[in-house]
């Protein structure tokens, strides 16, 4: 078999066969309480380029969405060809508000301009390469209006390749150090001990969460994190004031990352690859955090955090997040 045609079986795989795998398990084992809900959610979804992503998102968005909503679609500034794609391709939806913005803002501050145009008594965040599955909103609501205290709740989210990405995150205070990750990273979706996991989180990653509006007003997400954490610190915020954020075990979404796309993909993107993993925006976003919370960022492990230092030891660390350079 040729590379090309094993590259396309895996995707096809990845997009097809395993994403009705995951809908068939939802429709059988997901089913919520929750039948009837007339409170509009306005759901915030950022584009940059990716087009096929973004239609292949918006298309499970609109089947799977059973209560009324609206879509605000907030593009970075993709290129002319992508963006006129997109204008075509938006015009097809009801509910659908396609904003273009002149400069690539990033996530924070993109996702903050966005909320600006919402109407909604909630405010579902999501990213344009994660796909929603039956039941995603229902179970969603159903956690978020069990407590009068949770301000926000994520989906678990899942890898095409059926592993889990995250099902909501944890904090570890240690010192002037606060260590955040991902629950139950790498356990297979349908994994016994994921299933009933209902937690309040340390914190909850944005890219695929559902807000109480009134606590988004409250707790905006921070601009100045530029394009990195801006979910990690705004969990830290809430918890900090006494409420809470939490997980959903029941909500599963499939993120398409850029692990898992093609290998043509890298060249394909590489405005939208040069922009998502921008160094001296993550610099500015950990830089930041110890502006705001006099504690240092560390996500995993010091390693994976502070790759870019040659000399990733805690007290070098602290060095240079206080210093004003931009770069070691």
């Amino acid at each position: 078999m040729e590379k090309k045609d094993s590259e396309k079986i895996k995707q096809l795989i990845y997009k097809y066969i395993n994403r009705n795998l995951v809908n068939i398990y939802c429709r059988k084992r997901n089913k919520s309480s929750i039948k009837e809900f007339n409170d509009l959610i306005s759901i915030i979804m950022l584009s940059f380029n990716r087009i096929e992503d973004t239609k292949f998102s918006i298309k499970q968005l609109y089947k799977h969405s059973k209560f009324p909503f609206e879509l605000i679609l907030f593009d970075n500034n993709s290129d002319k060809i992508q963006i006129a794609e997109l204008r075509k391709f938006t015009k097809r939806y009801k509910n659908l508000k396609l904003i273009e913005s002149k400069m690539n803002l990033g996530v924070a501050k993109g996702r903050s301009k966005a909320a600006n145009y919402a109407k909604g008594k909630y405010y579902f965040f999501m990213d344009n390469d994660i796909v929603v599955t039956p039941y995603y909103m229902e179970n969603l609501i159903e956690v978020l209006e069990s407590d009068p205290k949770t301000v926000a709740v994520c989906s678990k989210v899942i890898f095409p390749n059926l592993n889990i990405q995250f099902n909501g995150g944890t904090l570890v205070k240690d010192g002037d150090f606060y260590i955040f990750n991902l629950l139950d990273s790498g356990k297979l979706f349908w994994s016994r001990d994921t299933l009933n996991n209902y937690i309040k989180c340390g914190w909850i990653p944005g890219g695929c969460t559902l807000w109480k509006a009134k606590y988004y007003k409250n707790f905006p997400i921070d601009e100045k994190m530029e394009g990195s954490y801006e979910d990690n610190e705004v969990s830290l915020r809430i918890n900090e004031a006494g409420y809470n954020v939490r997980n959903c075990p029941a909500s599963i979404t499939i993120h398409y990352h850029t692990l898992f796309q093609d290998e043509q993909f890298s060249n394909r993107e590489k405005r939208y690859i040069a922009g998502r993993y921008n160094n001296n925006r993550t610099i500015k976003a950990l830089r930041r955090f110890w502006e705001v919370h006099k504690k240092i960022f560390i996500f995993n492990i010091e390693e994976a955090t502070y790759w870019f230092l040659k000399d990733y030891s805690r007290e070098n660390i602290k060095k240079f997040i206080m210093s004003k350079d931009e770069e070691n």
